[in-house]
Order: structure tokens, then sequence, then C-alpha cells
């Protein structure tokens, strides 16, 4: 054979070798298979936290040295109890999307006979300077999950008045 003939074999016979990985190739097995005519089913509920529930709302004191006071209970067969399935929370100027952690300031008595708590805060000389409004919420927690809160906003008058707490 002479050389030019050599090499146009060896290109064609290179060229087949390629086309036979490239066509051969594509088509890789596998372990996996999804023939089986097996079928499941199930179900399952995400767990629902429950919401506290507030009994009552007291705004006291006055502008120099305001207090709030709310009465509240878990869920009736919850089970719930404090501090273990509580958070707690305030914000010295009324804005519920303001509400901080109450992590000092707050004592929270109960269950009384119908399994209601009773939190107050004592606001301080300064938050009643600073602010005639303050807000105070609560929330169920079990674990990481929890519920809505729930909350109050209370107001204290400048001079004469009332102080009233209400829904926000």
């Amino acid at each position: 054979m002479n050389r030019p003939v050599r090499t146009a074999a060896a290109a064609l016979a290179g060229a087949t070798l390629i086309a036979a990985i490239a066509i051969t190739g594509s088509t890789r097995e596998t372990d996996a298979a999804w023939s089986a005519g097996e079928a499941a089913a199930g179900s399952f509920t995400a767990m629902t936290v429950g919401t506290p529930t507030i009994v009552g709302c007291t705004a006291g004191g006055n502008i120099v040295a305001p207090t709030l006071s709310m009465r509240w209970s878990f869920p009736a067969g919850s089970g719930y109890s404090v501090p273990t399935n509580a958070n707690l929370y305030f914000s010295n100027n009324g804005l519920i999307p303001n509400l901080l952690p109450i992590t000092t300031g707050a004592t929270t008595t109960g269950p009384d006979g119908g399994g209601v708590y009773t939190t107050t805060y004592d606001i301080g000389l300064l938050g009643g300077i600073l602010s005639t409004q303050a807000a105070i919420a609560v929330e169920s927690k079990v674990g990481t999950w929890t519920s809505p809160r729930v909350s109050r906003i209370a107001t204290w008058p400048l001079l004469i008045g009332t102080a009233t707490c209400t829904a926000p």
C-alpha cells in the first residue's frame, strides 16, 4: 500500500471509531430504573401552634411612671406553660412593627384557676417621658415554631384623662 492510501484508510478508520463512540456513548447504562409498578400514598399535616387569647389589658400609672398589664391565656387544652411556651414583646412607642423581645422589666404570674396569666411590664420613667404609647404582645411557641402574635396598645394622656389599652 502506498502512503496516500494508508493515510486515507487511517482517517476512515478514525472517523468510523469516533462515530461509533458518539452513537454508543450517548446511551450510557445506569443502575436507576423507574419502571417499577409499585406506588405509595400517605398524608401529613403541618404543626399548628395555638394562638394565645388576651383576656384584658390595663395601662396603669401615669406618664411619669407608666405600667402596662396584660391578662392572657394559652389555648384550652394545649398544655402550654410559661416560660417554656411563651414569647413576650414590647414596644415603647406603641408601634406593632417595632416590637422587641422583653428581656427585663416584666413579671408574669399565673395561671390562675381559669388558666389566665398576668404579665406586667414596668415601662419606667424614661419610657413614659419619651412616649405616651406602648405596645405589648405575646405568642405561643413550641420549639422553633410560633403562633401569630396577639397585642394591645396602651396610651397615657399627657395631662388629664384615663390611660387606655386597646387592640391595634
